[in-house]
């Protein structure tokens, strides 16, 4: 999955963390990525590869006469070997196939475990599936939001949000940008895609 950004402004997107390694290839103007409280500046040509389940943020800092321009692109969009910790493949399964109702039982059917192991699992890994579910709902829309494959009134339905929850104001949260935002930072619409894969 690859996405073409472009900002004739300064704009950042908050709180990256993807289940899958994502690369960061600037093209031009100002292009940083910061992990792990440090900010790595971007030269047009160089390229940055972010570990799945790293945290990042990414900023761009174009201008009217000078946008700044990088590609994103995920890696490795399967779902994760069976030795792989539990929270690592409930979050890529997420991402995936982000329109299933997923929940303990659903997953315990899935990976031929009992529900009380699976929460069990999770406690001891120090994380909770409501919130999994929800941050990988969120990058998934994300990236559907750049590459404009789903129209933006889909996009909830799409992603498996829940109805009576505010997909706007929890993206913007997030990330610090509103769905329209993302959308028109895409130059334009990847033609590669990468469905659904349990």
């Amino acid at each position: 999955m690859r996405v073409h950004l472009q900002s004739p402004m300064h704009i950042s997107l908050q709180r990256l963390l993807l289940a899958f390694p994502l690369s960061v290839a600037a093209t031009q103007g100002r292009v940083a990525i910061r992990r792990r409280g440090y900010e790595r500046v971007l030269l047009p040509g160089q390229e940055i590869t972010v570990a799945p389940f790293e945290a990042v943020d990414l900023h761009l800092d174009g201008s009217g006469a000078q946008p700044a321009l990088c590609d994103l692109e995920l890696h490795g969009v399967m779902p994760a070997a069976a030795q792989a910790a539990l929270h690592h493949r409930i979050c890529k399964r997420v991402f995936l196939q982000p329109q299933y109702a997923w929940s303990a039982a659903f997953i315990a059917e899935r990976l031929d475990m009992s529900t009380a192991q699976v929460r069990r699992t999770l406690f001891a890994q120090g994380t909770a599936l409501t919130d999994l579910c929800r941050t990988q709902r969120l990058m998934r829309v994300l990236f559907e939001a750049m590459s404009g494959q789903v129209v933006t009134a889909g996009l909830a339905r799409f992603a498996g949000w829940p109805a009576n929850s505010d997909l706007d104001c929890a993206f913007y949260d997030r990330f610090g940008l509103s769905i329209d935002a993302a959308r028109r930072l895409a130059l334009h619409r990847a033609p590669e895609r990468h469905r659904s894969v349990a």
